[in-house]
Parts: C-alpha cells; structure tokens; sequence
C-alpha cells in the first residue's frame, strides 16, 4: 500500500504526531511518505492508496490555508483519506469540517485522530491548560493510530464499509464560532499588524515561515497580512520586534468567560479519561500572554548587551 501523509504545523506539535502516525504506518507496510503540505504536488497525490492530512486547529477549524488545500484538490473518486489534527482545549469543528470537504472530492475518509497540544494563539496567555502534551501517552496512540489505519483502509477496501468511520457530534457553541470567525471576521476582529521600519533589518525571518506568502519586507511599503491566516506568528518569530499591533483591543475580546469555556470541556474530557492535567489552571496569569513574555525576554536581552 503506497502511503503519503502530509502535514501543517507551526509550532512543530503536528509535525511530530504525523511522525508518530508514519511510525505505525511503516511497521504495517514498510512504506509511507511524509511532507509539509506546503511541499506537496496534487498532480501526484491520486498515485497514494492513502492519503493523511494533518494540522493544529484555528478558530474552532482547520486553519484557512489547508481548508483552501482541500479546495484545490482534484477529484478522488474513492480514494482513502485520514485526518488527524492537535489542538489546545477545544477541538471545534475541525475533524468533521476536514472530512466533509474531502467527501466534496470524492474521499472515503477511512480515520480521524486528535490530541491536545502546548499551543496557543500568541496573544493569549501562557502556560496553557494543555502544556505538557502531547504526552508520551498520546504518542504512543498516534503511534497506534498509524497501524490501525492500514488495517481499516484495506479491510474497507475489500467491502467492509461498516469500518468507516463517522465523527463525534460537535457541541453547538464551537460550531457557531467556527462559522462566525471567517476571514473577513477576523480581518475586523483583530488589529492591523504594522512593520516598524525603524527596527527592520529585512532578515525575511517573517516571510519564511508565513504559511499564507502573505509578506513582502522589500515591498513599498512592506507588505503584511495579504493573504493571512491570522496565526500571528510574525510577530512572535521576528528578532528585531518590527512587527506590532494594538493588542489591548484583542484582550478586551477574549476574557474569563471564553478560559472559563476552555476549562469546562477540559473538565468533561478530564472526567472521560480523555485528558491528563499537568498545569494548575490557578497559576495561569490571564493578563500575560506569550506575546508579551517574549517581549520582556529580548528587551531584557538587548539590556544586558
């Protein structure tokens, strides 16, 4: 069985499930491909028996650059796929939202496999209540995932339809947020992110690892945010800080009640045997989030220069 899987991950959580689903996959078939989604050619994808697509969760969705992937995909009559996706304390709408795109072109989705991750967006507070995972546990299950998928996909290949699986309802909240935080939402709900010029030193740190190509230091004036998916890491990577926004409007959206959210579902899954807790929610500052620790970290760097 010829195997691919490809992934999209930022923060390098994904990457490393995928790596633990190829794990199981290869002691199966001794065979199985793996690549960012970035790398992947769709003209080749049809020659795949099986196909894994894989990324973090985005406001309460597949992020918009791989729901744009799936989009531009040809028709697959009945070719097995699997989704897998890392998430913080909600998975949302992600893993049906993934499945029913690729339904679209004509996939038999075979699998689906999640597990929460130490990620956040970088405007909201750190630790998380996720930190510590994936865990060793979770590593081991991807890595049982891996051998259990081929096993389905040729059983289901062979008339076993039954095999194939279906996802777990979705609580209403998580889907009217997901349906609410389009593009065009974010673009209105977020500040402008601004280049300082000043402090620019044009290293292209930000264009390299903006997953949407939607940065250009050398354009005048510089070009930010065209596409964006709102993943804010440019200004989380950028040595210099030349890339900033008015963040105050963004911590006046996002408050106890939304943590409060997150909390609650860890609570149930806690209750399921589904989640491990490693950080005290009690400890967890609201008010610091990463992108301000990583501020305090080099300006008290450049001070002691």
């Amino acid at each position: 069985m010829k195997t691919l899987i490809l992934y999209f991950s930022m923060s390098g959580y994904t990457e490393r499930v995928a790596e633990r689903i190829r794990n199981g996959i290869l002691e199966k078939t001794g065979h199985c491909d793996l690549m960012a989604m970035a790398d992947a050619d769709i003209r080749s994808i049809a020659e795949y028996d099986l196909v894994g697509l894989g990324c973090p969760v985005y406001y309460y969705k597949e992020p918009f650059n791989v729901s744009d992937f799936i989009e531009g995909l040809p028709h697959l009559k009945d070719k097995h796929w699997f989704v897998f996706c890392t998430h913080g304390s909600v998975m949302g709408t992600t893993l049906v939202s993934m499945s029913e795109k690729l339904k679209k072109k004509g996939v038999v989705v075979v699998g689906h496999f999640h597990v929460y991750a130490d990620a956040t967006a970088p405007f909201f507070p750190y630790p998380v209540p996720t930190s510590g995972h994936p865990d060793p546990l979770e590593y081991e299950q991807a890595e049982d995932f891996g051998r259990d998928i081929i096993e389905r996909s040729e059983r289901i290949a062979q008339g076993e339809v039954n095999l194939i699986p279906s996802t777990d309802p979705v609580p209403e909240q998580w889907v009217q947020l997901a349906g609410m935080l389009t593009r065009e939402a974010l673009s209105q709900m977020f500040p402008p992110l601004r280049f300082d010029l000043e402090k620019c030193t044009s290293c292209h740190e930000c264009e390299d690892a903006c997953p949407a190509g939607g940065i250009d230091v050398e354009a005048d004036p510089p070009r930010i945010q065209s596409p964006c998916i709102y993943c804010y890491q440019c200004p989380m990577i950028c040595p210099a800080l030349a890339i900033d926004a008015d963040w105050d409007t963004v911590d006046s959206s996002f408050g106890d009640s939304l943590f409060a959210m997150y909390l609650q579902e860890l609570e149930q899954a806690e209750a399921r045997g589904e989640f491990r807790r490693y950080v005290d929610p009690s400890t967890i500052d609201l008010q610091d989030s990463q992108l301000m620790q990583r501020r305090r970290k080099l300006e008290g760097h450049e001070e002691e220069k």
